[in-house]
């Protein structure tokens, strides 16, 4: 094998393998945006829940109506 066609062949491995480097590295900088977006969606949903529960607590409470009632 003659030194052209093995520096030839060296340039097409060495390109692709930054082509690959490369597609790696927009797949994890995609899956870094998934995964933040994910967490923004889980915290908004925890907040939810969280102030849905404070609502029903406070919906349900027992000591509420006897606290609103007028004195005797």
């Amino acid at each position: 094998m003659s030194r052209a066609l093995l520096r030839a062949e060296v340039a097409a491995v060495r390109r692709d393998a930054v082509a690959r480097v490369t597609e790696v590295d927009l797949l994890v900088a995609a899956l870094r945006d998934h995964i933040r977006d994910l967490q923004a969606e889980r915290d908004r949903l925890r907040a939810e829940l969280h102030r849905l529960r404070a609502e029903r607590a406070l919906a349900t409470a027992s000591w509420l109506p006897r606290g609103l009632r007028g004195q005797h």
